[in-house]
């Protein structure tokens, strides 16, 4: 197989996130499909885990789903900033947490069929409590529940966002191990 080739792009939109436009891709067979894509700059989100064994999660509203999700703590890449530096912003930004010892968890893609999103996962080890600073447009919960409790609202269906799933799974693996 051979990836198709980009023939034309049309960009439809700019919000303050992300940009939106329709592509037209030229595939090896000479068929011709047009496809919206959606750019976005990434994320980085953080399993912090405690010495006894809690995660950090926070319960904030997400108006795609129109309601609350408890979710690990995550954020917008800024321009130029490497995913790790994220993930520790991010991390203190919205739980006043910081950590001593990081261990990359690959990364997780959310929905690769339009999205350029890449999302960094990490984990999060030798914590240090401080100050939550959120961001004007958040408002969070925080939470320090038992790795096996969470894993197990994952399992069940009861906690469905795909980066909060993904990076407790890969952190229970890596504490395992």
């Amino acid at each position: 197989m051979q990836k198709p080739k980009i023939i034309a792009s049309q960009h439809i939109w700019s919000g303050r996130i992300i940009d939106v436009s329709t592509e037209r891709l030229l595939y090896a067979g000479g068929r011709e499909h047009d496809l919206d894509f959606v750019r976005h700059p990434g994320a980085s989100a953080v399993v912090a885990v405690d010495g006894d064994g809690r995660v950090c999660v926070v319960r904030q509203y997400r108006h795609g789903t129109m309601d609350f999700l408890w979710e690990i703590p995550a954020g917008k890449l800024d321009q130029g900033e490497p995913p790790e530096a994220c993930a520790i912003r991010e991390l203190h930004e919205e739980t006043g947490v910081s950590a001593a010892r990081w261990t990359a968890l690959g990364t997780f893609l959310p929905a690769p069929g339009i999205f350029t999103e890449v999302i960094h996962l990490y984990l999060a080890q030798d914590l240090k409590l401080g100050a939550a600073a959120p961001d004007a447009d958040e408002e969070l919960e925080v939470q320090w529940l038992p790795l096996t409790d969470v894993i197990g609202r994952v399992l069940r269906g009861e906690w469905n966002d795909g980066k909060t799933a993904v990076g407790l799974l890969r952190a229970q693996y890596h504490l395992q191990m």
